[in-house]
């Protein structure tokens, strides 16, 4: 089971084919498939070290940022990166060695792009989409600070307050913090928060009926599948599949599923607010370029103030 699952860890690299003409495909899940591999190798390397862990959540956020933006790659961009190596920071040593890990995931990263490239004997020839223009550098390295900073900090705020994943807290953040701007990054804080608690109900009930191995496998392709269909036309609903799915795939990778599931689905819930505050956190302390947002918030504030009552 746990194989499995960490296999499943490599295997989203598929997430980055879509829009792409095949020959474009082939490098970018390629490329995508050995940096989950070798995040996953750093995950590893300080697993079971609070210290180590934080240091290299932060830098795989920020050299996930910074390649995904130049490179603009469209969402999910650096959070794939920053999952796998954080989930990877939660797996003891011992019951999957570095080696192991590495294989597994390689595997599933390696089925990811046999996958996404089992269409192209049977392509059309259109022309392929041009690829869209990297943002300026003092945009792209804001961000990188940014993904860097948001997520470092939501992993030590979760180890340092004892919550039994912090992975989740760096995860919740790096996924808020895909877009650049600040009212986009606001509302996806809100999505994220409130899809969060409703997909907790459909985790209870999920691990309150205790599927077995085959089932857990079935579940989580439904819910991948049900993710990819609603993600682009509402965040929200996503993020209530997203939760079981997260939940059931971290559980099954770190092996945590035979725990208390009351406490599981707690500390998803308060790791995920943690995590959402502090990617607005650091949207207002590195915003991107030309943007204000605290001084934007005090001007509002004060107008408002200054607005004499209606009777």
């Amino acid at each position: 089971m746990q194989s499995g699952a960490l296999a499943s860890l490599g295997a989203l690299a598929v997430l980055y084919a879509p829009g792409l003409a095949y020959r474009r495909r082939a490098v970018r899940v390629l490329g995508v498939g050995v940096g989950l591999v070798l995040v996953a190798g750093a995950g590893t390397v300080v697993a079971g070290n609070r210290i180590g862990t934080v240091a290299v959540i932060a830098l795989v956020a920020g050299v996930a940022v910074l390649l995904s933006r130049w490179r603009s790659v469209a969402p999910p961009g650096a959070l794939m990166p920053v999952l796998v190596c954080a989930t990877a920071t939660q797996i003891p040593l011992d019951s999957a060695p570095l080696g192991t890990r590495i294989e597994l995931v390689a595997l599933g990263a390696a089925i990811a792009w046999l996958v996404v490239m089992a269409g192209a004997p049977f392509r059309s020839r259109l022309p392929a989409p041009a690829p869209s223009p990297a943002p300026p550098w003092p945009q792209i390295l804001r961000a990188t600070a940014r993904g860097a900073v948001g997520t470092g900090a939501a992993a030590l705020v979760a180890i340092a307050l004892g919550l039994p994943r912090p992975d989740w807290a760096a995860v919740a953040c790096a996924a808020v913090l895909v877009h650049d701007t600040t009212r986009a990054t606001v509302a996806r804080a809100g999505h994220r928060a409130v899809g969060t608690a409703a997909g907790i109900g459909v985790a209870a009930i999920i691990l309150a009926a205790a599927p077995g191995a085959l089932a857990l496998v079935v579940l989580v392709i439904v819910l991948q599948f049900v993710v990819e269909l609603v993600v682009v036309g509402n965040y929200t609903l996503a993020v209530v599949f997203i939760t079981p799915l997260a939940l059931l795939q971290g559980a099954l990778a770190t092996g945590q599923l035979d725990g208390g599931v009351a406490g599981l689905l707690a500390g998803r819930l308060v790791e995920t607010a943690i995590g959402c505050a502090l990617a607005v956190l650091a949207q207002a302390v590195l915003p991107p370029p030309g943007e204000r947002p605290a001084r934007s918030l005090v001007l509002r504030l004060a107008r408002g103030r200054a607005e004499p009552a209606v009777v």
